[in-house]
């Protein structure tokens, strides 16, 4: 049968891997002009071990893992140092999870989709109409196709959930933060650590190919074109410029420069459906039930639910249908348990108060000394 798949990241490349391991007919569209480069280290755990074991990856994903040796120094808005932090006191579900860069396990994704997945690039989905015998695909560029499966792939900003389920406004619900990310020059030398004001968290941290700076902030839903990288570079200098202690005037000017690599700017939000099929369409990954950054789990359900979808599909013969009860089933229970983690990371990672700081910080120490020992 053949399957369209929007999106070439994480969630894109695991079902491009399934639908066609499984015998069908796959084509993968993405908006970009390649695998999108840099984004945070990111945590392949629990259920995406198995997943990744029987894609054959998972000795590949430990050998290019990201390993800190020493927690990082957490700092006040003086950048005095208050505590120490090592995520894996708080994140990990099994003590074999691993974390890895974006761009190596996109890398080692795409190296076991098989040879006869059709990849095209600079393309996007501007139609589709459902029926019982398929999917009329209608892409930007004016051709067509039909499809027995789409799945969208596509990210929080789904366009494949927008044409196939609604507006992003009936499922993706903002956590109440926003994230961005960029590459740091290597001309100079970074200090690692995190420092914190509260709803504020600025970091440095080594991603395994470099230095990456991080801000987390507390804030109200902002109206903005995500696709406008000048205004949201100037929505991060409004939020830095609360800090001038430690590096931040410099990364400051690194997250507000054009010409940064690695450059990400999105809300920390979830996206709750009530079903992710819809006819002969499904959503995987963050256009269907992004777990948010302060999970942790984003990319972990992802692997998991491409897996889920190509094989409960195929067991199905193609039937979405009459797969779809299965389906969730399977997913669900995951997924809620997925989401809630994010629940208990923003806590951690951006304390709201100043009093909620004083604790995290007395927790960390705590830690700090547990282990030590």
């Amino acid at each position: 049968m053949d399957v369209l798949i929007s999106g070439a990241s994480m969630a894109g490349l695991s079902a491009a891997h399934w639908f066609a391991r499984l015998g069908h007919r796959v084509t993968v569209v993405e908006r970009g002009d390649g695998l999108r480069p840099g984004g945070a280290p990111i945590d392949v755990r629990g259920r995406a071990l198995g997943t990744a074991e029987r894609m054959g990856i998972l000795a590949r994903i430990d050998d290019e893992r990201v390993t800190f040796i020493e927690p990082a120094p957490v700092l006040d808005g003086s950048g005095r140092q208050v505590a120490t932090l090592d995520l894996r006191w708080f994140a990990n579900e099994t003590d074999e999870d691993m974390e890895i860069t974006r761009d190596r396990l996109n890398k080692i994704l795409l190296s076991v989709v098989p040879e006869d997945v059709a990849f095209r690039f600079k393309a996007s989905i501007a139609s589709m109409a459902d029926g019982p015998g398929g999917v009329d695909v209608g892409f930007a560029d004016g051709q067509q196709g039909r499809y027995d499966l789409v799945v969208g792939a596509d990210g929080l900003h789904s366009n494949v959930r927008k044409l196939a389920f609604g507006p992003e406004k009936d499922y993706v619900r903002h956590f109440g933060h926003y994230v961005a990310l960029v590459d740091l020059p290597k001309d100079r030398a970074w200090d690692r650590a995190m420092l914190n004001v509260p709803g504020l968290t600025i970091a440095v941290r080594d991603a395994g190919d470099g230095p990456q700076g991080m801000m987390l902030v507390a804030s109200p839903v902002i109206d903005y074109d995500y696709r406008d990288y000048d205004a949201q570079r100037a929505m991060i200098g409004e939020f830095l410029s609360r800090v001038g202690a430690w590096q931040v005037p410099a990364l400051r000017a690194a997250f507000t420069d054009p010409a940064a690599r690695g450059f990400y700017f999105d809300s920390v939000s979830q996206t709750h459906m009530p079903s992710w099929i819809k006819g002969n369409v499904a959503v995987i990954g963050d256009a269907g039930h992004c777990a948010a950054l302060l999970s942790g789990m984003g990319t972990t359900l992802a692997m998991v639910a491409a897996e889920t979808l190509a094989t409960t599909w195929t067991e199905y013969e193609g039937n979405l249908e009459a797969a779809s009860p299965r389906y969730h089933e399977r997913l669900r229970p995951y997924v809620d348990q997925c989401q809630a983690f994010a629940h208990e990371g923003a806590p951690i990672m951006v304390p709201s108060t100043q009093q909620a700081l004083d604790e995290r910080n007395a927790t960390f120490r705590a830690y700090a000394a547990r282990f030590a020992v």
